[in-house]
């Protein structure tokens, strides 16, 4: 209900993929959403699936959601933003103008991708991208003031920020730290995030390239070379 749609938009068009379907899935629209002129979101491609938007989303001239796209609640898609397909993009996150977003990556919430980004890994929630190197520069704290979170939240997700990226702990530490030292408010959203990745995550700007923030795209990595070490 209350969906604004304009000039040019298509919604519901057929999935891009050579597969090529016969019969493809649907997309299901929550409420108060904008697409502005030019918008494109396909359907799922195949029968059982579903291409997503939850409510309260503005996506502005151009922008374009793939198939299976997950798109959640309040979220703002600027001008000819694109997200492949299969990609999750949680609540409250900002893209801006031109970010090419890869199939498969998730965005989370909260976030904020600086215009010309080009994303092919996850974005942790609160994460505020750089669109020139897309890295990650800091957290979005402007975001998360506006949006009421008091100063106690955002200083203990600092804390976990400087967890993940400036106390050098392999990730496997990383995890574990994050699983029992920050297990209430923003901050506990942060392990449930990475202990889900499958495609590595967006690195921070200045981080040395032998702190934990290369963020490993499995445990597994590393056990494999803790093996390879202790054999040679």
């Amino acid at each position: 209900n209350h969906n604004e749609i304009c000039e040019h938009a298509v919604i519901g068009g057929q999935p891009q993929h050579t597969a090529r379907p016969e019969t493809v899935g649907k997309i299901v629209i929550g409420n108060h959403n904008v697409f502005r002129e030019g918008v494109s979101i396909h359907r799922a491609l195949k029968p059982d699936g579903q291409t997503t938007v939850g409510d309260n989303n503005y996506l502005m001239a151009g922008a374009h959601l793939g198939h299976d796209t997950h798109l959640g609640n309040k979220c703002i898609f600027a001008n000819n933003s694109l997200a492949g397909g299969h990609v999750v993009i949680e609540d409250h996150a900002f893209v801006s103008g031109a970010v090419a977003i890869h199939q498969f990556c998730r965005v989370g919430q909260f976030s904020m991708i600086g215009g010309h980004a080009r994303v092919v890994q996850d974005v942790p929630p609160f994460m505020l991208i750089d669109g020139q190197s897309g890295s990650i520069v800091g957290l979005n704290t402007i975001g998360l003031r506006r949006a009421g979170y008091p100063a106690e939240e955002l200083t203990e997700l600092k804390a976990a920020y400087r967890a993940i990226y400036r106390r050098g702990l392999s990730w496997t530490e990383v995890l574990e730290t994050l699983k029992t030292e920050f297990t209430t408010g923003l901050a506990s959203h942060l392990h449930t995030f990475l202990a889900q990745g499958r495609r590595g995550f967006v690195q921070e700007r200045r981080s040395p390239p032998s702190s934990a923030a290369t963020l490993r795209l499995r445990i597994a990595d590393e056990e494999k070379r803790n093996i390879r070490a202790k054999a040679g």
